[in-house]
């Protein structure tokens, strides 16, 4: 979190320090998918943009790491959500690249249950020791209730929890820290679901999809004739009514109509940024409200493809779940890979199961990872040939993976312009998705201005 005082505010004179003469319509700080995005409707909108990037690379915490294994992996954000309404799914279709469909998913309680479950059966969401009735309808729980409290005040503990509410905890905080407000939906649906059985018919294509070949192919349209500056962290950003000035690490000024911060909150709130004058106080609150999840993601190559001992599941499977495991996530990265005879396999945790793996020496959370895949394939000895973690809350141009359920969502506050010159866009979001919606949304908002 950032300081009691708020986020840091520049002592340097707006026009005093000398730099180029080029006066940008907009400069864009941070190259990830929101940043790109807004550049590139900016430019083709006749803008003249400049985009200042702190790392070395385009992408954020869209990361693909095309060095480290026998083929690209995703460091970052890995997965299309929602697929063909996803905003950037135009980039995948006009680029004519390759995507995977996650379809063949299958979870199970223990290492010991009989069977794997198809999270697309009725199954799926069947109460293990019963379906609960409430004659008079869902009980809803309080505004400060975890969902662990509430779910045993209305009689449904742990032991009986189906499948399709654990696979929550997965990708968000555990029950005993997760508001009972976001799962009161998911816990209906189970209830409506539970008497029945069988397929619920083919996935909609509203899924998780793979980018075959690497996620960042889906940014060259975004960057291509872009005027963008990499290694160039901003430390100083003033802005007036007339204009912006924006200072980087080595003392270069840039200047522009407008700006648009596109940078995760977690940078905001690290004051590694100042601003001038001081942002509203409003803001700062909003800014430091923003909580980011614990989020492990371990990558493991396999010289052969690993089949689990369950000959039921097939063998190109996409994902496998076992929620008394940490992680308890493994997918299969590799799947449709061309001319590839190994396995990419990722392991997957979040929340305070993510934490206690990341507060473990790398070499001990790829062994936590490793036991996962040997208890799937009934292999004890199975060795992988490469492995690979990275800790985005270390990473100093992100400091978090992102926001969690609970964390501040205020857009509104968040997304505002400030003196009609200084725009915001990718604060808070958690999808490659929302970040490409971000970006356009305040491309058309600068372009009000400009007009």
């Amino acid at each position: 979190m950032a300081s009691a005082t708020g986020l840091a505010a520049s002592s340097r004179a707006f026009g005093a320090a000398t730099g180029s003469s080029t006066v940008w319509d907009t400069i864009v700080v941070g190259a990830g998918p929101s940043g790109l995005t807004a550049a590139r409707k900016l430019a083709d909108a006749g803008q003249r943009v400049l985009v200042l990037e702190a790392r070395n690379r385009i992408g954020g915490r869209m990361w693909t790491d095309r060095t480290t294994m026998s083929i690209p992996i995703e460091r970052g954000a890995e997965l299309i959500h929602h697929g063909p309404n996803a905003a950037h799914w135009p980039l995948v279709v006009s680029q004519g690249l390759t995507t995977h469909q996650f379809t063949k998913q299958y979870s199970r309680f223990t290492p010991q249950d009989a069977k794997w479950v198809d999270q697309n059966f009725y199954e799926f969401c069947h109460f293990p020791q019963g379906k609960p009735s409430f004659p008079n309808g869902l009980p809803q729980p309080t505004s400060t209730e975890t969902a662990e409290a509430w779910l045993l005040r209305i009689g449904i503990p742990r032991s009986n929890y189906p499948l399709s509410l654990l696979v929550i905890e997965t990708d968000t905080e555990q029950f005993d820290v997760l508001l009972a407000t976001n799962i009161v939906d998911y816990v209906q649906e189970t209830l409506d679901f539970a008497d029945k059985t069988g397929s619920r018919g083919p996935y909609s294509p509203d899924g998780d999809y793979r980018v075959i070949g690497g996620y960042d192919q889906v940014l060259a349209p975004l960057a291509n004739g872009i005027s963008i500056l990499l290694n160039r962290p901003v430390t100083h950003v003033s802005y007036r009514r007339s204009g912006v000035e924006i200072v980087t690490g080595d003392g270069q000024v840039y200047r522009a109509r407008t700006a648009v911060m596109a940078v995760p909150a977690g940078v905001l709130q690290s004051n590694t940024i100042c601003f001038d004058p001081v942002l509203p106080s409003s803001r700062i609150a909003a800014i430091n409200d923003v909580e980011y999840l614990a989020v492990y993601k371990g990558i493991f190559e396999f010289a052969q493809p690993v089949l689990a001992a369950d000959r039921s599941i097939p063998a190109n499977w996409d994902l496998l779940e076992t929620y008394s495991l940490n992680p308890p996530s493994l997918w299969n990265a590799s799947v449709g890979t061309p001319n590839f005879r190994g396995q990419i396999v990722v392991a997957w945790a979040t929340g305070a199961e993510a934490q206690a793996l990341l507060n473990l020496p790398v070499a001990q959370r790829h062994a936590a990872g490793l036991e996962h895949v040997r208890k799937t394939t009934g292999n004890p000895g199975l060795q992988y040939v490469k492995a690979s973690t990275y800790d985005w809350s270390k990473d100093q141009y992100a400091r978090g993976a992102y926001p969690g359920l609970d964390s501040n969502w205020d857009f509104d506050g968040l997304y505002q312009p400030i003196s009609g010159s200084l725009f915001w866009a990718g604060i808070i979001t958690d999808t490659v998705g929302d970040s490409v919606a971000a970006g356009s949304t305040v491309a058309d908002g600068v372009l009000q201005v400009l007009a």
